[in-house]
């Protein structure tokens, strides 16, 4: 017994261990940055974000640990599912004829383009809860990348690798996707000035997602897409005004620290489905997102 415990702590350590190495590659890289773009005043902004920088850490510790193995068995499930009842394209047919650089636009083109569609339902009533836990960082910064409920981090495994699933990609495919989804995501939550000039009506910049994490309803109804800022234009749903210099951060009352976080869509899911009647006998005005997707980006 004391050798199965002493096994599971050690498995523990390497994994936190690996995944500390993973993110230290990034801390560099962002910090160096940060200081050759913004200078002395990055140490200022570093220090002003320091704890939320820390609730982000805790975050990521917590899934090395256990979110993301939870995750991976989860998704090997749905796709099993997928590959078992669902039409999937002959993969083999199509992709290795059309070539690995073909293969890997389409599969980033199409993973984004599910991302986006899925992240404007991660914005409606009954799923906002559990990304408002996301858009909680009122000081935005490449870890916040790394803040995800739970919840909100198997609804979008589950349905990005499914749908992507369907549509035959090989192996190395998704890797790529997954690698690119994960460090774009990273850069566009950078605290950088940067719009991209005339790219901007092609690739996400990182003002333009700043404002999809304005804390006022038209930042955040806005700007979905994680890599092609093409979906936000075609869609009605691209803001980006200038440089985002408005608060960060949601309206939710969720208190801080990461426990509260982490209880907080079932807090607010309850309020939902049993709410209180105020003192004049009316109910409360609903605090969240909007009901549906098509009240997103009016």
């Amino acid at each position: 017994m004391a050798g199965d415990v002493v096994q599971v702590l050690r498995s523990a350590g390497e994994s936190l261990l690996a995944a500390t190495v993973v993110l230290s590659y990034s801390a560099a890289a962002f910090a160096l940055l940060a200081l050759l773009i913004k200078g002395k005043e990055a140490i200022g902004a570093a220090h002003r974000a320091a704890t939320e920088i820390r609730i982000n850490l805790v975050w990521y510790g917590l899934d090395a640990l256990f979110i993301a193995p939870v995750v991976a068995i989860v998704v090997q499930l749905v796709l099993i599912a997928v590959n078992t009842y669902l039409p999937v394209l002959p993969g083999d047919a199509i992709w290795p004829h059309v070539g690995r650089v073909a293969t890997f636009l389409a599969v980033v083109f199409i993973g984004d383009f599910i991302g986006y569609w899925r992240h404007r339902v991660e914005h409606t009533r009954w799923f906002w809860p559990a990304h408002a836990i996301h858009h909680s960082d009122t000081e935005m910064t490449w870890l916040t990348l790394q803040r995800f409920h739970p919840i909100n981090r198997v609804m979008t495994a589950c349905v990005d690798f499914g749908c992507l699933a369907l549509f035959g990609f090989p192996d190395w495919a998704i890797v790529a996707y997954v690698m690119v989804r994960h460090y774009y995501g990273e850069f566009i939550h950078a605290d950088l000035p940067w719009m991209f000039g005339p790219s901007k009506f092609v690739l996400v910049s990182p003002v333009m997602h700043r404002w999809h994490h304005a804390r006022d309803v038209v930042g955040a109804g806005s700007n979905f897409a994680t890599v092609f800022s093409v979906f936000d234009l075609a869609f009605g749903t691209y803001h980006v005004p200038g440089l985002c210099t408005v608060p960060l951060g949601v309206t939710d009352e969720m208190g801080t620290g990461t426990i509260r976080q982490l209880l907080y869509p079932f807090v607010a899911w309850a309020q939902d489905l049993w709410p209180r009647h105020s003192r004049d006998g009316e109910l409360p005005e609903p605090k969240n997102a909007p009901a549906s997707i098509s009240e997103l980006g009016t």
